[in-house]
Parts: structure tokens; C-alpha cells; sequence
């Protein structure tokens, strides 16, 4: 395997250009390319998109994110410009292939961040390799069914079932059948425009056998046991209003452990809008300051 960079006509990116502080490259694997982008100083995070993303969903995270930390965000095989496994798409074969991205790259110790179903990614990656990842950012992380609202998890159902999904992914397809359906029951009425246009492209471009599988795969774990043993800090970002998790239940599954921190945004909701984007921006780079700052610490928790 090998990671090289991208031809500038070969680039498929969702709404526009790179910011110029990332560069961009491509893991060479015998299943096919991985796409990824890297940038910014310090420690490495890994970071890992939601459901049918890419890249480029860490926009609004990269002004708190670039001065602290080498930032490496794949687009998972199947979604964005990366090719789709030839198995099935779980979070333990997601996490199997960021793995070999890191190896590949010569990351062996750092953070690890996902956005919801990435979350579980990150979440299977820390339990297959603990003695690699450090502290732990999940934004709306499914930890187990419970915290999953019952009517996504009926949506989920009735969505992926057989003779269904190949409807539904065409209705995806459609910017105004797509907005409606995001605006009354995930989203919200208030999301960016241009958080709205890159969730879009994604959509086009996201392998629908991938997507099933992943969306499937990703309702039905347990992580509770992994993230109140962890012994690193550990962030749960989430919006007060979320429409897809029961935010007081995954607040009560870390309430009593005092590594993990529940951050919950008040008036916001599963969609990102420019407020929330920004309260994220604040919540990452305090969290992310104090975590160097207890590493900095005698006898505080160092790299290898």
C-alpha cells in the first residue's frame, strides 16, 4: 500500500475547494483508493465523518482545530471520493481501514474524534487498538440502542428494508425531497447553507450498498462499557434539541464517570447552524486545551 497525492484533476470534492492549510492524498489499497486530508500542528486527531459524509463535514471544526492538532480526516471507504469495501461496510471494517491509514501514514499515537455513526468508528478503533488512541471527541455517538430515539430507529428500519431502499436512495437524490425530509424529522429547520450543500454532494456521491450497510450496522452497538472504562478524557458534544438521540439518556450513561464531560448545546438541533457551529468551535478548543495541559503536567499522560 501507499499514500500519494492527488492529481488536481482526479479531486472530487463536496462545494468547493480545500481550505488552503489542508493538502490531500490517497491511501493506495488493493480494495481500492482512500481519500483523505491532513493539516494544522501539534498532536495528530483522527477524524471520522457521519453517516453518508466526507471530509469536509470537519469544516467548521478546523478554526479551533488547525492551531492544536495535525488534523487527519478520511473519507470512509464508500462515501466521499473513497472507493466502497468489497465486504460489508460495519464500523469494525471502517475502522479496520483507518487503522491501515494510519500505519500507513506513521500515526501511532493520537485522538480520535467522530459525528455521530463516525463516532462508532472511532469508538471501534479505541477498542481494537487502546494503546494507540488518547483522548476521545464523539459528537451525538449512538453508545447503544437506547440512546437511539425510536423513531429513527422505526425510520432506519422501514428505510434499509428490502425493495425500499433503492426508492429511497433516488429520493435522496432530490435536493427538494432531501430538504423536506431533513428539515421536519432529523435536522431542523436551521441549518447552514453551506453545511447543507456539502451533505447534499455527499449524498450523490455516497455508495448506497455502503450506506445501508453502515446505517444498519451502526444501530445495534454497545460502546457504554468502553467509554466509562476509558482512562483518558473524553468529550460528548451534543444538541439539547437532537431529533435522533435521547440526549438526558446519553447523559445519564456518562453522568457518573469523571473523565467523560457531556457538553450539551442548548437551542440546537441534529442540523448544524452558524451559532452551534461556533459553540462547537469553543467546546472543542477548551476541551482540547486542557487535555495538553494535563499532558504538559508532571507525571501527565505523555506521547510515545
Amino acid at each position: 500500500m501507499s499514500a500519494i497525492p492527488v492529481p488536481e484533476a482526479d479531486r472530487r470534492v463536496a462545494s468547493g475547494p480545500l481550505p488552503p492549510a489542508l493538502s490531500e492524498g490517497v491511501l493506495g489499497r488493493p480494495q481500492g483508493r482512500l481519500r483523505f486530508v491532513t493539516g494544522g500542528i501539534g498532536p495528530v486527531l483522527v477524524l471520522c465523518h457521519g453517516f453518508l459524509g466526507s471530509a469536509e463535514n470537519f469544516e467548521g471544526w478546523l478554526p479551533a482545530l488547525l492551531p492544536r492538532r495535525t488534523v487527519l480526516i478520511p473519507d470512509l471507504p464508500g462515501f466521499g471520493a473513497s472507493a466502497p469495501l468489497p465486504g460489508r461496510h460495519t464500523a469494525a471494517g471502517l475502522a479496520g481501514e483507518l487503522e491501515a491509514l494510519t500505519d500507513a501514514l506513521g500515526h501511532h499515537r493520537f485522538d480520535i474524534a467522530g459525528l455521530c455513526l463516525g463516532a462508532s468508528v472511532a469508538l471501534e478503533l479505541a477498542r481494537r487498538r487502546p494503546e494507540r488512541v488518547d483522548s476521545l471527541v464523539l459528537h451525538t455517538p449512538l453508545l447503544h440502542p437506547s440512546v437511539v430515539r425510536r423513531r429513527f430507529h422505526a425510520q432506519a428500519a422501514a428505510f434499509t428494508a428490502p425493495g425500499v431502499f433503492a426508492a429511497i436512495t433516488w429520493l435522496a437524490h432530490q435536493r427538494r425531497a432531501s430538504d423536506w425530509y431533513k428539515r421536519h424529522l432529523v435536522e431542523g429547520a436551521e441549518v447552514d447553507q453551506r453545511s447543507a450543500q456539502i451533505n447534499f454532494d455527499n449524498q450523490l456521491r455516497a455508495s448506497p450498498r455502503a450506506a445501508r450497510a453502515w446505517l444498519r450496522d451502526g444501530l445495534r452497538h454497545d460502546f457504554r462499557a468502553l467509554v466509562a472504562g476509558w482512562p483518558r478524557p473524553v468529550l460528548l458534544i451534543v444538541a439539547a434539541d437532537d431529533w435522533i438521540v435521547d440526549v438526558p439518556k446519553l447523559a445519564q450513561l456518562a453522568r457518573r464517570h469523571p473523565q467523560v464531560e457531556v457538553a450539551a448545546v442548548e437551542a440546537a438541533g441534529h442540523g448544524w447552524d452558524q451559532p452551534f457551529i461556533e459553540r462547537q468551535q469553543a467546546l472543542l478548543g477548551s476541551f482540547l486545551d486542557r487535555v495538553d495541559g494535563v499532558r504538559a503536567a508532571p507525571g501527565g499522560s505523555a506521547r510515545s
